[in-house]
């Protein structure tokens, strides 16, 4: 449970660190509120049938398919498009 907590917050601190960096123009803290909130309904949704579907598969099946559903975001990671704020290019 601590290992999943520490890795929730680490994602959570990327994720809000990344939002900082891509809110911008007038309407910034808008931008920065609305993503918060798909944000949070990116953890509502799958928590609300997550119970539901362990059931259904059995938890050998369920631990398989999340560990394999995570694969799609961790290479999306790769493709985001963070610019450097100095310029020097490291």
């Amino acid at each position: 449970m601590a290992a999943e907590q520490f890795g929730y917050g680490i994602g959570l601190t990327a994720f809000t660190v990344y939002l900082m960096m891509i809110c911008r123009g007038k309407f910034k803290t808008a931008h920065f509120a609305i993503s918060t909130g798909i944000m949070a309904l990116g953890m509502m949704a799958p928590g609300m049938i997550s119970g539901h579907l362990q059931e259904a598969l059995g938890y050998r099946r369920f631990f398989l398919a999340v560990c394999l559903l995570t694969i799609p975001g961790i290479l999306v990671i790769f493709k985001l498009p963070i610019k450097d704020e100095q310029g020097d290019g490291s």
